[in-house]
């Protein structure tokens, strides 16, 4: 029963694949492709790429420890069977990282990495909650409410590694796990809504985007704010690379946010992922791209919005 469930996923991710508009036999070589070629300048670019490849690793991780997802999966396979799918789902996602931190022979990082998804293998930290985990959003709209709740541990984790790299002075390493916080906060973006959420927005497309991105700019500052105090403090030379990585967390979470909307309702595509994805390696095209994709947002949403 176990292998018709893989089976079902695999399918399940080529029809992803398809809806990108590639064959599933190219989007997993493009795939293979980036994940090496991401993995290759992330340590070019830093010396402490083991730990951030961890912390990576094990956001991915967690994603297999969804609150729903795993009641669903309880109440189809037996206990046995449900442990015998997390194990293997998660050496799965975390095989291509073994293989590269083999390769880099970081055997260390590597261990790491084993040892992280043996253990989340057999721990749920979505199923200790009985009641919802308080957040500091109130009800604002809903994408950090539901982020900040299912992604709680690796929130805590960029916290904890701030604090370790302001304990051992090491500013590199607080570097990343500062602007490790802004790409997190981005994937809270990453799912449309249903149309019924977006039709309680009784106002015009550009004031909803103007709404979406004021919200989005102040609860990012509220996630941000005590490890950005606390290392001014520490590093107080520092303050304008701090303040770069703020601005440019800023302008990154707004383009995501248009890009969501250019898309809507359907997720968003390859090309406009890998467009993301050019601009966190070269940032100057923030400059053209955030109004080109917000002139298409506004576009896009006036078949939904007044």
């Amino acid at each position: 029963m176990t292998h018709t469930y893989f089976q079902l996923q695999f399918k399940l991710l080529n029809r992803h694949i398809k809806d990108f508009g590639l064959s599933p036999l190219w989007g997993w070589l493009l795939g293979t492709i980036i994940f090496i070629l991401g993995s290759k300048f992330l340590f070019a670019r830093t010396s402490y790429a083991g730990f951030l490849y961890l912390f990576i690793a094990g956001s991915f991780l967690l994603n297999l420890s969804n609150r729903k997802r795993n009641r669903f999966l309880k109440g189809v396979f037996s206990r046995q069977q449900f442990s015998k799918i997390r194990f293997i789902e998660n050496g799965v996602v975390a095989l291509p990282f073994i293989i590269f931190l083999l390769f880099k022979q970081d055997y260390l990082f590597a261990l790491g990495v084993v040892i992280l998804s043996t253990a989340l293998s057999f721990f749920n930290y979505a199923s200790g909650f009985n009641k919802a985990l308080p957040t500091p959003y109130g009800k604002r709209p809903f994408e950090f409410l539901l982020g900040f709740r299912q992604y709680i541990l690796a929130i805590i984790a960029a916290w904890l590694l701030t604090g370790i790299a302001i304990f051992v002075t090491n500013f590199n390493l607080a570097l990343v796990s500062f602007a490790g916080l802004f790409l997190l906060s981005v994937s809270f973006y990453s799912t449309p809504e249903e149309l019924i959420y977006l039709w309680n927005f009784n106002r015009s497309p550009r004031a909803f985007l103007a709404e979406k991105a004021q919200t989005a700019l102040l609860q990012v500052s509220v996630l941000s704010f005590v490890p950005l105090i606390a290392l001014l403090i520490v590093f107080p030379g520092k303050w304008w690379l701090l303040a770069g990585i703020q601005l440019l967390g800023y302008l990154y979470i707004l383009l995501f946010i248009l890009i969501k909307y250019t898309s809507y309702p359907e997720e968003i595509n390859l090309v406009r992922l890998l467009t993301f994805g050019a601009c966190v390696g070269f940032p100057p095209l923030l400059l053209g791209l955030i109004p080109f994709y917000y002139s298409r947002a506004a576009k896009q949403l006036t078949t939904y919005l007044p």
